[in-house]
């Protein structure tokens, strides 16, 4: 409608250059007219919802956006690529950083080299273990509650299922690693996982349950 608005405005314009003195009876007139007419559209969106309302649908709209949020609060999309562990392993991950560009602050001042390695663990310990499990599986949820129970400073990651169910089970948080963030930076491709500090190294020990 408004590109039909701008189109005949334009048309009338380049009418009133080329015939500046054109009186309105020379024109004649050509069929029946309307004005234009643009409907409103927060009017149209009021009208609409207003009928909704009416028939019920308001309310059965919000119970579902309602339904739809606090699922996906609850279960929250399971962490991509991440399988079942079938045969027991362990191995290290050094979590050593290396600058590949120089660190400066906003004066130009060096603060980093290039090149620079730094360990995290020569200025932090790990004092607990972090035990990867998917909530879906039944043996890992209960290997990690029994491990918990007697190790309560672990702390229990899902990659998929429901963290609030289990926190309401057992009276103590239950995280979920958003996005993948832990295992992709720490190398996880299976779980049940537990990720502990040897020396300077992290340890995965990959269980078979």
């Amino acid at each position: 409608m408004r590109q039909a608005r701008a189109t005949l405005l334009a048309a009338l314009a380049a009418a009133a250059i080329v015939h500046p003195v054109a009186h309105a009876e020379q024109l004649g007139t050509y069929g029946n007219t309307w004005d234009i007419a643009e409907p409103d559209a927060v009017d149209s969106i009021k009208n609409r919802l207003k009928k909704m309302d009416k028939g019920g649908k308001m309310k059965q709209f919000w119970e579902d956006y309602r339904d739809k949020q606090l699922d996906g609060v609850n279960n929250p999309p399971a962490v991509a690529g991440i399988t079942k562990v079938k045969e027991a392993k362990t191995y290290t991950f050094d979590p050593t950083y290396t600058f590949a560009e120089t660190v400066k602050d906003n004066l130009g001042n060096v603060l980093v080299p290039a090149g620079t390695k730094i360990n995290p663990l020569d200025y932090t310990q790990l004092s607990k273990a972090i035990v990867f499990i998917d909530g879906r599986d039944e043996a890992q949820v209960a290997y990690a509650k029994q491990r918990t129970d007697a190790n309560p400073k672990d702390k229990v990651v899902l990659v998929g299922g429901s963290y609030v169910n289990l926190t309401r089970e057992w009276k103590r948080p239950v995280y979920f690693d958003q996005r993948g963030i832990l295992v992709n930076h720490f190398h996880i491709k299976r779980v049940p996982s537990v990720l502990t500090q040897r020396g300077k190294l992290l340890q995965i020990e990959e269980l078979a349950l």
